[in-house]
């Protein structure tokens, strides 16, 4: 009876997580990672870098980070000359123990782990003649394999069943685009079959930062479109990987989006904007991260500071690391069958 008690009341008690976010803040004079909890708060600074950083990466288990740092942008006289040297780093989820990964003279960036842990897809240049290629790494042996030949794909993202990887490809006259391909390379497909008009009609559009929803179904992404007169509007859109149905977020049209990242209950997505970017921004107008509720529209800033926040992603990590309903049924099983 006590062990019948306890395995309901394990069954009844809501599933406790920890849900963080990991963002770019320049709030201390440069750029540096910081973590939040999924409401703003207990903020933390999680690395203390002279090096110029880019968007960073949970890994699916909430323990490490995967981020791209350039380590010549402390040199003096930079911006006369010297190139890029982006790496791929790892690091614990407080910024402990940073390795690079990549270790390679070509420009690295915009990592995303495997489902399981084991490996990473990245963006490079080190196929040479000025192509940006995508790239897998077991992160064990370092062993790098390249998945594309396509002359520009970038800001790859593993769906979470492990087959798929979505990505930004510019095809020659389309301009630049969502496509998925097997995980293991092979031929890409477009996420739209046709590529819908935008705000101004017929326009230059510029599609980024593709993600997959937690469930596998959906793909997040970001829109800029530009037309002749110069006009500029943004978007953020999911579409159904299956059916393509469209559906586009409804933000103000003055606000300057960047990237758009999920959260982990596939219930809200998170999204860094200036409120007034695309119209007349003051100096109070700069990024910050909101959240976006997909079943009631509403939207809340999760960084009120007088500083950029932005390229955040989001983690929860369970308390109870096995599946509460195994557990239920393979006791009650037990317990039916007489066992002590």
């Amino acid at each position: 009876m006590q062990r019948i008690l306890i395995l309901i009341y394990i069954f009844l008690m809501p599933t406790l997580t920890f849900a963080e976010i990991v963002f770019l803040s320049d709030r201390e004079g440069k750029t540096d990672y910081y973590v939040m909890n999924d409401a703003g708060g207990n903020v933390r600074k999680v690395t203390d870098t002279p090096f110029g950083i880019g968007h960073a990466r949970w890994s699916r288990d909430g323990r490490q980070i995967a981020f791209a740092m350039d380590l010549h942008s402390e040199i003096p006289g930079n911006l006369q000359g010297v190139a890029q040297q982006y790496e791929i780093f790892i690091m614990n989820r407080d910024g402990t123990r940073q390795h690079n990964l990549t270790e390679h003279p070509a420009q690295d960036g915009s990592p995303s782990w495997s489902p399981d842990g084991k490996s990473l897809v990245f963006d490079s240049s080190r196929a040479g003649g000025g192509t940006l290629e995508l790239f897998m790494m077991d992160i064990a042996s370092r062993q790098v394999r390249q998945l594309t030949h396509l002359g520009f794909a970038a800001s790859p993202d593993w769906s979470p069943d492990g087959k798929k990887i979505v990505f930004e490809y510019i095809k020659p006259g389309e301009g630049r685009h969502i496509y998925t391909i097997n995980a293991n390379g092979g031929k890409p497909h477009p996420v739209l079959r046709k590529q819908r008009k935008g705000r101004f009609g017929d326009t230059a559009t510029i599609s980024a930062f593709p993600s997959w929803s937690p469930d596998g179904e959906y793909i997040l992404y970001s829109e800029m479109e530009i037309d002749a007169k110069r006009r500029i509007a943004n978007s953020v859109l999911i579409v159904n990987k299956d059916t393509r149905h469209l559906k586009t977020l409804d933000i103000p049209e003055k606000w300057k989006i960047d990237k758009a990242c999920w959260t982990d209950d596939g219930h809200a997505v998170l999204f860094a904007a200036v409120r007034n970017g695309l119209g007349k921004p003051s100096a109070t107008d700069i990024f910050k991260i909101y959240r976006y509720d997909l079943n009631s529209g509403d939207i809340r800033n999760l960084t009120d500071h007088p500083s950029d926040n932005w390229g955040m992603d989001w983690t929860s990590r369970q308390r109870l690391s096995v599946s509460l309903t195994s557990i239920f049924t393979t006791q009650w099983g037990s317990i039916k069958n007489g066992a002590p």
